[in-house]
């Protein structure tokens, strides 16, 4: 379920398919820079000429890696102009009360999601390859300034950090598939395939977050 989620949407038009990694790169380490709230070693990555800072975490980066190979393969059809959509939900553990067993139980809320669309076009002629690099800078540029901007003005809906060991807040990328509009994927990921793992390890869960119907979760839950 969702209590107060927060949705923020970032859009890249006209990428060419040789700068989509780099692209998609770009947007997922900013977003988990500012999001991934334990304590990292900061290192630097280097886009497209443009510079953003990375956390240096291994499982973050090992994830976003997997879901931009993913989502490059995704867009691999042949055809001229394709669009893609990916998701980033942050969720937050609270204790629900079990009425009807007199126990305490934990669940997951979403209190923030991302929606990337990146629309790839294919340039005909070198000069058309030109434009296509130049406006691509401009639009990632222009989107991590766009992701700076809503971490500075949003704060107020960040839930309390409760633990201090590990992640405490479990977080998952999901890949919009064929089969699934986006509103029946956000409401799948955040109802009944939020990233759940009794051992706080990373799981893979089950039913369209891809064309394949996979979703892949990277999270630490500490019971």
């Amino acid at each position: 379920m969702s209590a107060n989620s927060l949705v923020f949407s970032l859009e890249m038009t006209a990428v060419s398919k040789s700068y989509l990694k780099d692209v998609l790169r770009a947007l997922l380490h900013s977003i988990f820079f500012h999001r991934l709230l334990i304590n990292v070693t900061p290192r630097e990555g280097h886009f497209l000429d443009t510079t953003v800072s990375m956390t240096g975490n291994k499982e973050v980066e090992d994830l976003i890696e997997e879901k931009v190979v993913e989502f490059y393969m995704g867009m691999s059809t042949g055809q001229a102009k394709r669009q893609g959509k990916i998701a980033v939900l942050f969720y937050e553990k609270r204790l629900k009360n079990n009425w009807w067993q007199f126990s305490k139980s934990e669940e997951l809320i979403c209190w923030e999601q991302w929606a990337i669309t990146i629309t790839v076009l294919e340039p005909q002629s070198e000069q058309e390859k030109q434009k296509i690099r130049k406006s691509t800078e401009r639009q990632l540029n222009q989107n991590l300034m766009k992701i700076l901007n809503i971490i500075n003005d949003h704060k107020e809906h960040i839930p309390s950090i409760t633990t201090t060991e590990g992640n405490p807040f479990p977080y998952q990328i999901a890949i919009l598939g064929s089969s699934e509009s986006w509103a029946a994927m956000i409401k799948r990921l955040i109802v009944t395939d939020a990233p759940v793992d009794s051992n706080g390890g990373v799981t893979s869960g089950g039913g369209g977050g891809n064309s394949e119907g996979n979703t892949t979760t990277g999270n630490r839950i500490n019971n």
